[in-house]
């Protein structure tokens, strides 16, 4: 990962002088070729010029794109990573839900330094990300994901955990507010957390998500998932309770009518 590069993602202004003075040689290349006819040559000579100081200044800061496919790319082979570290496979999907992947930039990070910057494209951004990968089976659910720095190669972390059914309660979407300053100026980004609770009040997971219309399906498919197997695997406990009890019953009889002296076919 090219760390240094994201590090001036995050902390470099987002026009430098030695990019501001390319695009104003560009745009006088431009201007000298569309009003100087005598200066056609030397004006796509500036024109050139003033690109490649452009490009050359900004060359050494990722941008959008950049953070984007590097996120993407440590993250794609989750699913992969989880069957096989559970030796769960897709015979084994629950077919009522197929596996999930949530991903996003950790808002929520204690480590230092801490960075944060709005994209070209809108997006917000940290400095942290976390991917995850949810498997579904018939009585368990499958957590497996990783959370790592773009700054830091030596934060890398892996999230691993299994649960039953009976042990979960649902999932849920918490939003916040992230509060930063810039200059005097004030910034509340929203922030969207993403967590599956567990019977006992705590967490079996929680992590900043990209809100989108795909979230609030997930969250409902999850809980809805957590609902119907716990009935049907307490229905399941259930008629093995009765079975047991008939067959000691049996047997309790069985044992009676052999004192007896009597013979039980």
């Amino acid at each position: 990962m090219e760390t240094k590069r994201n590090i001036k993602y995050f902390t470099a202004p987002p026009l430098s002088v030695l990019t501001i003075i390319g695009i104003v040689v560009m745009v006088v290349g431009v201007i000298l070729f569309a009003f100087a006819e005598a200066m056609k040559f030397q004006s796509i000579i500036i024109l050139f010029v003033g690109l490649c100081v452009t490009i050359f200044s900004s060359g050494g800061k990722a941008n959008d794109t950049d953070l984007e496919y590097q996120a993407a790319e440590r993250i794609k082979s989750l699913q992969e990573m989880a069957e096989k570290k559970y030796e769960v496979y897709e015979k084994h999907f629950l077919k009522m839900m197929k596996p999930i992947q949530i991903k996003g930039y950790d808002f929520e990070a204690k480590e230092e330094p801490f960075y944060y910057r709005k994209g070209a494209d809108g997006k917000n951004r940290t400095n942290y990300y976390t991917g995850c990968n949810l498997i579904f089976t018939s009585e368990k659910l499958y957590i497996y994901g990783r959370r790592f720095s773009m700054t830091d190669e030596l934060i890398d972390q892996e999230i691993a955990a299994t649960y039953f059914y009976n042990e979960l309660e649902k999932a849920e979407l918490e939003e916040n507010t992230y509060t930063t300053k810039k200059g005097d100026r004030t910034i509340n980004v929203p922030v969207y957390v993403m967590k599956i609770l567990k019977k006992d009040g705590t967490e079996a997971l929680r992590m900043c998500v990209e809100y989108g219309s795909d979230i609030d399906k997930y969250i409902e498919q999850i809980t809805r998932v957590i609902q119907v197997r716990q009935v049907e695997l307490e229905k399941r406990a259930q008629e093995t309770a009765e079975r047991r009890a008939a067959f000691r019953k049996k047997i309790e009889e069985e044992k009676a009518a052999e004192a007896r002296g009597e013979l039980v076919e």
